[in-house]
């Protein structure tokens, strides 16, 4: 390993050891979808503009995570979610939307569910099997393919470091997790497996 690979991985164990201390002391920033707190559904009756929805409920909840959905055919019908929802904040709410829209709603016409947290590691757990089979495939083939370690180390030590970057960047960062966090780790996967794999085998024909 050179001098200049030396100090990336210096630098690339400083901002993991941050992270981790990062991750214990104050924990990750978790989207308003995996967030416990409570679901508003109200239908509209007629089209509407999720930002004019979203706009509304940030004058009224605000600097909290809120999440905004369309749902039911015909997108008459708007999920807000918050963190919690007292009974003047729900007035406030009928009373700016009635307004927007030249309604006449009312509590009556709000249907309220209470939500509880979702686990990290219930968002985890379902890509931990298949991750484990494929990288053991992986491995399996590059014993066969290039007949050595080395590239199997690579490979590996480049899968770590990649994820690692990307929960360095969801601890440090503060980015929410999301529906789409796991997603782009399993993008990351792929892309680094192809990467490493591309990599050894030019190197094969070069030899």
């Amino acid at each position: 390993m050179n001098k200049k690979n030396k100090i990336i991985c210096i630098i690339l164990v400083i901002i993991f050891i941050a992270s981790i201390i990062t991750t214990g002391i104050i924990g990750l920033n978790v989207g308003a979808e995996y967030l416990g707190g409570t679901s508003i559904t109200i239908d509209l009756k007629k089209e509407y503009e999720s930002k004019d929805i979203k706009n509304i409920v940030k004058e009224i909840w605000k600097d909290e995570s809120i999440l905004i959905q369309k749902v039911e055919v015909y997108d008459e019908s708007v999920s807000i979610k918050v963190s919690s929802a007292s009974d003047e904040q729900l007035e406030e709410l009928l009373s700016k939307i009635n307004e927007k829209y030249k309604l006449e709603l009312t509590k009556d016409d709000l249907t309220i569910f209470y939500n509880s947290n979702v686990k990290l590691r219930d968002i985890v757990i379902p890509y931990i099997i298949p991750i484990i089979i494929t990288t053991g495939l992986i491995v399996v083939y590059y014993s066969i393919r290039f007949r050595g370690v080395k590239e199997i180390l690579e490979l590996l030590l480049k899968l770590v470091g990649v994820e690692g970057i990307i929960y360095s960047i969801y601890a440090l960062i503060r980015i929410p997790i999301n529906n789409l966090t796991m997603p782009i780790a399993i993008m990351a996967y792929i892309a680094t497996v192809i990467w490493v794999t591309l990599k050894s085998e030019n190197k094969e024909k070069d030899q």
